[in-house]
């Protein structure tokens, strides 16, 4: 009879060998292995042990002899069929590996670890037959037990080898020691044991029996309980709440006063998020007419899509959750994507208003704990509604019926790690296959996903007006060089600084969006202009201040996060002059103290939100009135709802108009478009002041009139003359490496390469560019070329990529590096 055999892809191999390969399964281990199990599996010609998923099964083939499975681990964590085909199609799409497809769905830590151990086995019948293996033997001898690292560490793979020979000979013991992932978090509780009037008299320090209580500590505790006997009190609060240690406290339980618990609580950073009564919404005509639809879609079973457009605070949060609220009622779950952290907490508060405890957060803030607890009750169904940013795509929901994707234009959804996913496509994948609706919506849409919706591709669902009495701001476009004649040189324009005067006075709020953060832009010599640039990478540094003080700073770069004391002279010329460019958020914060010095202001950069909880911090604290100012970069620009806020500044808007990208316009309208709908959300009428130097500019006054079909219609006919996206897809293949000169050599060979086989498949309609430098040439020492294609990354094409790709450590023969990227966020 044959044995039964398995298909398993080792999820640490690299691309070129990343394949099923096949194993035995023991059979003790038969009932246990099905596709989507994870197993440790020896592997390659060290038969390392490594861990592996089954992709499925089938019986022993006549051959060479097959490997056993070792071992079935992360059974909880298993994956099902749905995952199993999102794995591979990650791997066909983004061309990443099937073990970073998994990482991606699975939390990292959650996964199990193996680690070979070998133990000294004491045996005195038995002696070793070499030098070698008596100094082997001897190293155990002092040292009792070692794992397969530490023996490499010091002998290398030899050592392994011999140890194998002394485990044959039973001088040595082998095993494999796996270690899961963390359990549940477990914390004490103490509740009254004795009874309430013994427990009264032991706290005056009276004697009951033989038990009386001297330490005053040890009356606080019980005076603690005696407020309400039947409490339950965890030991941390109690020991703050008396001054105790846990020692005092389990002392108690000893003499037989209290009775100790040990129960697992769930790691949720927000359970106790204060939401207040629940809010009923009332939707207004087109409101309902959007739920009416969506709510179709939801009622046909089959898989669909639809674009829900509206302007800035028209109340497409309402729709979301009338819509997950239709979900839920025909048994099915949701998930909800939000493209910054800055957003969840917000956005969280909303969802749990709503729907209560059914609401699980999963973002890359998270700890390892509470992201594998989050994992686990969203796979165990205790969990409907997820919230997160884009990794929460991969929640293991049972039952996906909604999945929204809200200000689905942003580039956070693209991750630049493999898998190089987009959210937006892994939830049409998931959509599909589980017969759910996917909700896109934005009030400055994709035009890759409004050119869909245009098409009949998605439905497009429309909201022309704010939601209730709010109304769209009034906006002032500002020429920030009307102010120099005058001798104003501050990045805060005489217009922006007379309304945020005349906001504060009114004890009002106003939002300040600088897409720089830092101090100066850069430094340079006044003698030879020469530019201070960064030791490991070809931009130049950026002059930030050090927390407390504008007088004193250091150089940063924000590529590298090299830091560098200032230079008294200059590194060209020794010339002593260093004059400092531009303006960035410390600098603005700087003015405003200065300007206004009577007003609080926050800043949230990527300087001010390096904490865990630096976030909600800012925001919070902001949103209860404690600053008159929010002053920050991208963060503030999209999504947040304050109603205290009447006034919003942009202080450079055409900065990024200048970017060598084809979608720099694209992003200026969104941008600004966004950071505009931030004022006059509530009942209080909003102003926006736009401070430019190109006030003419079409992309600008766009964007100040909320105007998207119109910059729809004016940019889509030139991104179908160029062939950009939605009318082509973009690759980008990056050769790096730190030798220059190599990295120079191969991208050449690549490119020679590639048109080889595109010539090979006149079918395949592909254009090439390159090779040729990024835009950033140097980053960390490792040099980098690029090369561009504009294609349909479809099926055909990807034959001919994916060959190239695979071969690459053989085809390159410097050691430099081949990364790709389909649809990068920017060029």
């Amino acid at each position: 009879m044959a044995s039964a055999t398995a298909k398993i892809h080792i999820l640490d191999s690299p691309y070129a060998i990343d394949r099923a390969y096949s194993y035995l399964v023991p059979y003790a281990l038969s009932d246990l292995i099905c596709p989507g199990v994870f197993v440790m599996v020896p592997f390659g010609k060290t038969n390392a042990v490594s861990l592996g998923i089954v992709v499925d099964s089938g019986k022993e083939e006549p051959g060479q002899p097959l490997k056993e499975i070792l071992q079935v681990c992360s059974l909880p964590l298993s994956l099902d069929p749905s995952f199993l085909r999102l794995c591979f199609f990650l791997k066909a799409t983004t061309l990443c590996t099937i073990g970073d497809a998994v990482r991606a769905i699975v939390p990292s830590a959650a996964l199990s670890r193996a680690q070979e151990k070998y133990d000294f086995a004491d045996s005195n019948d038995i002696l070793p037959d070499t030098p070698q293996e008596s100094e082997l033997l001897n190293w155990f001898r002092d040292r009792h037990t070692a794992s397969a690292t530490e023996l490499r560490n010091v002998f290398g793979y030899a050592g392994i080898k011999l140890a194998k020979t002394l485990c044959e000979k039973g001088l040595l013991l082998y095993r494999l020691e796996i270690k899961d992932s963390p359990g549940p978090k477990i914390v004490n509780t103490y509740q009254l044991r004795a009874d309430p009037e013994t427990a009264g008299r032991l706290s005056r320090g009276e004697k009951v029996g033989s038990t009386q209580l001297r330490s005053q500590t040890h009356r606080s505790i019980l005076n603690a309980f005696l407020k309400d006997p039947g409490k339950v009190i965890p030991e941390k609060d109690l020991a703050a709440e008396t001054g105790s240690s846990p020692a005092q406290i389990r002392a108690l339980c000893d003499k037989g006063i209290l009775l100790q618990n040990r129960i697992s609580v769930s790691r949720d950073p927000y359970a106790n998020l204060q939401t207040g009564p629940k809010t009923e919404y009332l939707l207004n005509k087109d409101q309902e007419q959007c739920r009416r639809e969506i709510a179709a879609m939801l009622d046909s079973g089959s898989p669909g899509a639809a674009l829900l457009y509206g302007v800035t605070g028209s109340g497409k949060t309402c729709v979301i959750l009338k819509s997950i609220e239709k979900a839920l009622s025909l048994g099915k779950s949701a998930i909800v994507l939000l493209p910054e952290i800055a957003l969840t907490p917000q956005s969280v508060s909303v969802f749990k208003n709503y729907f209560g405890n059914q609401v699980a957060v999963i973002h890359s803030g998270l700890s390892t704990g509470e992201r594998i607890d989050a994992f686990t009750a969203i796979k165990a169904g205790r969990i409907r509604i997820v919230v997160g940013t884009r990794s929460a795509v991969f929640a293991p929901v049972r039952d996906l019926g909604l999945l929204v994707i809200d200000e689905e234009q942003e580039h956070t959804y693209k991750s630049d790690q493999n898998p190089k996913y987009h959210a937006r496509d892994v939830a049409r994948f998931r959509c599909a296959d589980s017969n759910a609706v996917l909700l896109l919506c934005s009030a400055t849409p994709s035009l890759e996903s409004y050119h869909k919706a245009v098409e009949g591709t998605y439905r497009l669902l429309t909201l022309t007006q704010r939601y209730g009495t709010a109304t769209l701001p009034n906006v002032v476009i500002t020429d920030i060089r009307e102010d120099i004649p005058s001798g104003n040189t501050s990045p805060i324009g005489a217009t922006l600084l007379a309304a945020l005067r005349e906001t504060l006075s009114r004890n009002e709020q106003a939002i300040l969006f600088l897409n720089r953060r830092g101090y100066n832009h850069y430094v340079q010599c006044a003698s030879c202009r020469t530019v201070i640039t960064c030791p490991n990478c070809s931009v130049s540094m950026t002059y930030h201040t050090v927390p407390g003080s504008y007088s004193r700073g250091y150089l940063s770069c924000h590529w590298c996060g090299t830091r560098l004391p200032v230079p008294s002279v200059c590194p060209n010329c020794a010339g002593t002059h260093l004059l400092r460019f531009g303006y960035g958020t410390q600098r603005v914060e700087e003015e405003l103290h200065t300007l206004l010095p009577g007003a609080s202001v926050l800043r949230m950069d990527m300087d001010t939100t390096s904490t865990k909880a630096s976030y909600d911090r800012i925001l919070g604290q902001f949103r209860n009135h404690g600053a008159d100012i929010l002053l920050g970069t991208q963060m503030v620009t999209k999504g947040h709802d304050f109603p205290n806020v009447t006034l919003v500044g942009v202080l450079s808007a055409d900065a990024s108009l200048h970017l060598d990208d084809f979608r720099a316009a694209e992003r200026t309208f969104s941008m600004l478009t966004q950071v505009i709908g931030r004022a006059g959300r509530a009942d209080k009428p909003g102003t926006a002041i736009i401070q430019t130097e190109n006030v003419e500019n079409e992309i600008i006054r766009m964007a100040c009139a909320q105007d998207y079909t119109r910059f729809y219609a004016s940019e889509i006919p030139l991104r179908k003359v160029l062939k950009y996206p939605p009318f082509c897809d973009i690759l980008l293949m990056t050769v790096s490496g730190t030798e220059e000169k190599g990295v120079l050599e191969d991208s050449d060979i690549l490119c020679a390469e590639l048109r080889s086989r595109l010539s090979a498949s006149p079918s395949v309609p592909v254009i090439l560019f390159g090779p040729f430098e990024a835009p950033v040439y140097r980053v960390d020492n490792s040099f980098r070329m690029r090369l561009v294609l504009k294609c349909r990354w479809n099926r055909e094409t990807r034959a001919v990529i994916e060959p190239v790709y695979a071969s690459y450590p053989k085809l390159l023969g410097h050691k430099s590096l081949l990364t790709l990227d389909v649809n990068p966020s920017s060029l």
